[in-house]
């Protein structure tokens, strides 16, 4: 099951794509990267002086032309400026490469939250706080965590359209089955212990027919704990704090528990995860970490389905109601030829009605407080619970670090290492805290 909970991170998981020595050849180009040779169009006009703008998007499918609607509405509304669209799903690693080789597309909304400060502190990006400022946006109609999220040293670098919450996604039915009141799902990590114990299916000979839950993705675990991944005012990576640890201990029981060797041999024969064969949905796992934009994908593939959301039980000390979010953000790469017109046009699609409609044509939430509680979204039960944790005190970007793809990518391993018993957690994440920190300390050198 994919780690990253968005549904755009499970849209790349499934399709890949390296970027760590994009990232890393952003630093060694140095601050100002000379550009490339241009055409007329790269060169942000056309011959008739209508600007041009290039602009990559990781969205694509239907998601993708939804947002040409709204690109379509801009040049409609824009004849002095012309946007054309074009998709680098799968190609993540084009975009750091373009912009470090000083060619770069106008406007980039493939830049991962996670990304964000590698770029800004890699003079990748242009800061935008003067024309927010112009504009009079000063992140009073976004939640707040979000607006903080796009900001590093002192500058804003993007504005995001959409975010996402994590959630657990439970079968009702199935909860009913063995006996479990699916009106009172578990509230603290002992309750979901005991349940997800009475809902796991063993046959005879020790295979697994049905799991209730098998945790993954130690960021969101180790900040339910109450564990704290970086000391942004002292500049200190913090993957060994001991709540954090106590997590990953807490994850490695349920690797014994079913034993992670059969776990991956079960895992191995589940449908594919856009299909009507989700495992989710033909009961093979019982409880399952998602976000919002299952929604959207129950209605496709399994309409009727019996299942509810519960944010993430928390244990004594930990945080109750807790999501993190990341997505992608839109941002103007340095080098971009034509920055006013690239503004105008993240300026537009930021407005309410075009995220709005955005957000809710693929289920999203949108990053605002008016748009997100709007009836046509909160409405639905489910949808409402994933906003309402924005409203909460426990929401959480990814760690503001120059390095945090890098973190988040070793923080994978180390989980992995864990779980198949090549690592104790406490070991496991003190080298990750040192592997990490020695890599944040070069980056904040240069």
């Amino acid at each position: 099951m994919p780690k990253n909970l968005s549904r755009r991170g499970v849209l790349r998981a499934f399709a890949g794509g390296s970027i760590g020595l994009a990232v890393a050849s952003l630093s060694a180009c140095g601050a100002t990267p000379k550009p490339a040779a241009t055409t007329a169009a790269q060169a942000g006009a056309t011959s008739g002086g209508k600007a041009f703008l290039n602009y990559w998007t990781g969205w694509s499918g239907f998601e993708f032309d939804a947002l040409q609607k709204i690109v379509d509405k801009f040049n409609a509304a824009n004849p002095d400026v012309f946007v054309n669209m074009t998709t680098v799903f799968g190609q993540y690693d084009k975009v750091l490469t373009a912009i470090a080789g000083g060619n770069p597309p106008d406007v980039v909304s493939a830049v991962w939250l996670q990304q964000l400060v590698s770029m800004a502190a890699r003079d990748g990006l242009i800061p935008l706080e003067a024309y927010a400022d112009k504009d009079k946006i000063d992140g009073s109609a976004y939640f707040k965590n979000c607006w903080d999220a796009w900001h590093y040293d002192g500058h804003l670098w993007g504005l995001a359209i959409t975010v996402n919450a994590n959630v657990l996604a439970y079968r009702r039915d199935i909860f009913k089955e063995v006996g479990l009141n699916p009106d009172t799902p578990p509230k603290t990590i002992t309750d979901l212990d005991a349940e997800t114990k009475a809902l796991d299916k063993i046959d005879a000979n020790g295979n697994i027919q049905r799991y209730g839950l098998m945790p993954g993705g130690l960021f969101w675990w180790g900040l339910v704990f109450g564990g704290n991944f970086y000391d942004e005012n002292n500049k200190k990576v913090t993957a060994n704090d001991p709540k954090i640890v106590e997590a990953l201990k807490w994850m490695l029981t349920y690797a014994k528990k079913l034993d992670i060797t059969k776990v991956e041999a079960f895992q191995a024969g589940f449908g594919d995860y856009m299909s009507p064969q989700n495992a989710f949905f033909v009961g093979k796992e019982v409880i399952s970490q998602v976000g919002e934009w299952f929604i959207s994908f129950v209605n496709k593939y399994a309409p009727g389905l019996d299942y509810d959301f519960m944010s993430a039980p928390a244990p004594d000390g930990g945080r109750p109601d807790c999501t993190t979010f990341g997505g992608s953000v839109f941002t103007i790469p340095k080098g971009a030829k034509n920055p006013d017109a690239s503004w105008r046009f993240i300026k537009f699609v930021s407005e309410d009605e075009n995220m709005g409609e955005f957000a809710f044509t693929i289920h999203n939430i949108p990053p605002k407080t008016k748009v997100a509680n709007e009836s046509r979204f909160i409405d639905d039960p489910k949808f409402k619970k994933c906003v309402d944790l924005y409203t909460g005190k426990n929401v959480f970007g990814p760690p503001k670090t120059p390095v945090t793809d890098f973190y988040f990518t070793k923080m994978d391993e180390a989980e992995s290492a864990v779980k198949h018993g090549t690592k104790e957690p406490q070991a496991a994440l003190d080298e990750l805290t040192k592997l990490v920190q020695d890599e944040l300390d070069k980056a904040l050198k240069h």
